[in-house]
C-alpha cells in the first residue's frame, strides 16, 4: 500500500492530542450545531469489563453461524465470502475468533457485527465517549439508525469501496485492538468520487465505484485528482468523530478490532428526517418495478 500513501501526500493527517477540556467544549457545542471537521482523540475507557471484549463476544454468541451475523447494511458475510469461509472450515463466530487469534488462515474482513442483534449483553460494558453525545438513537429498537457495531479484520484487509453512512448520521469510531488506516473525503468531494445509489433505504447516492486499492488509479478515475482527502491511522485507545456525509474507506495495516456507532442529535436530526422522507418515493419506485406483472 506504499503507492497509496505517496498519492495521499497532500492529504490532511489527523492526529490525537486535543486537550480534554477543549474536547468537552467541542462536545457541548456539537449539541446545537453541525460539526464541520472530523477529529481524533485519545480514549481508552470504551470497554468496562475485566474479560476481553472478544472473549465475552465469543462466550455469548460463539455458536452463531457467520451468515446470520450482520447489521443494518446487510450481512457481515457478503457476496462470495460464504464459499470462502466454507473452504476455510469456518462456520461460526467462535471459529472465526479462534482463527483470527491464531493467525494461521487468511480470513475475509468481518464487518458490521451488530451488537444489538448479536450480543446485546455487551452494551452494558461499553462506555461511549462524551464526544459521541448526546446521541438520540441508542435504544435497541433504533438499531437501523444507531447500530453499534464491531469490525474484526486481519492485517491487509480493507473495507473496500469509498462510501458514506446513510441519512446524514454522524459516526463515532473507537479502535479496540491494533490499528486502522482511514481515508476520509469531505462532503464537497462528492463530484470527484463516482457516487451511485446505495442498496438500502433511503437509497441515497452514498456508495461509489472507487475502492481503497483504486485511490491512485487516476487513469480509471481521473476526477480523484481534485479530491481533498484526510488520512488517519487510528491506534488502539484512540477514537474518531466523523461528521455526517463524510466519505470514507479503511485498511487494516495489522490485525484490528474496532467499534463504531452512528449518532443523531439536534445538529443533524432534521437532515436525517429529510433524507428518510426523500427515500420514500425511491422505495415506492423500486417496489413497483419489482412487482410481478
Amino acid at each position: 500500500m506504499t503507492v497509496l500513501h505517496q498519492t495521499l501526500e497532500h492529504a490532511v493527517v489527523l492526529e490525537a492530542g486535543m486537550p480534554t477540556s477543549d474536547r468537552s467544549a467541542t462536545a457541548r457545542a456539537r449539541a446545537g450545531r453541525e460539526p464541520e471537521q472530523p477529529f481524533v482523540f485519545n480514549y481508552s475507557e470504551l470497554w468496562q469489563h475485566p474479560e476481553s471484549m472478544l472473549d465475552m463476544l465469543r462466550g455469548l454468541a460463539g455458536d452463531m453461524p457467520l451468515d446470520q451475523l450482520g447489521g443494518v447494511y446487510g450481512w457481515s458475510v457478503r457476496y462470495r465470502q460464504r464459499a470462502d469461509y466454507e473452504g476455510l472450515g469456518i462456520e461460526t463466530l467462535a471459529d472465526y475468533i479462534d482463527a483470527f487469534r491464531a493467525g494461521e488462515k487468511k480470513l475475509p474482513y468481518l464487518r458490521h457485527i451488530s451488537l444489538n442483534q448479536t450480543a446485546p449483553e455487551l452494551r452494558q460494558f461499553i462506555k461511549d465517549p462524551e464526544e459521541f453525545k448526546p446521541n438520540w438513537v441508542t435504544p435497541r429498537w433504533l438499531d437501523r439508525l444507531g447500530g453499534p457495531e464491531l469490525f474484526i479484520g486481519q492485517e491487509g484487509t480493507t473495507f473496500g469501496h469509498v462510501h458514506r453512512d446513510h441519512a446524514s448520521v454522524h459516526v463515532g469510531f473507537v479502535q479496540v485492538q491494533g490499528e486502522k488506516e482511514m481515508i476520509l473525503f469531505p462532503p464537497s468531494d462528492r463530484p470527484y468520487l463516482y457516487s451511485m445509489p446505495g442498496r438500502e433505504f433511503p437509497y441515497q447516492n452514498r456508495a461509489t465505484n472507487v475502492r481503497y486499492v483504486d485511490l491512485n488509479d487516476f487513469e480509471q478515475f481521473p476526477l480523484l485528482r481534485h479530491a481533498s482527502p484526510f488520512r488517519i491511522v487510528l491506534r488502539a485507545g484512540q477514537a474518531l468523530f466523523m461528521p455526517a456525509n463524510w466519505w470514507h474507506t479503511t485498511y487494516n495495516p495489522c490485525d484490528s478490532v474496532s467499534y463504531s456507532i452512528r449518532i443523531i442529535n439536534s445538529s443533524n436530526v432534521l437532515r436525517a428526517v429529510r433524507d428518510h422522507v426523500r427515500g420514500i418515493p425511491r422505495w415506492v419506485k423500486r417496489m413497483t418495478a419489482n412487482k410481478p406483472a
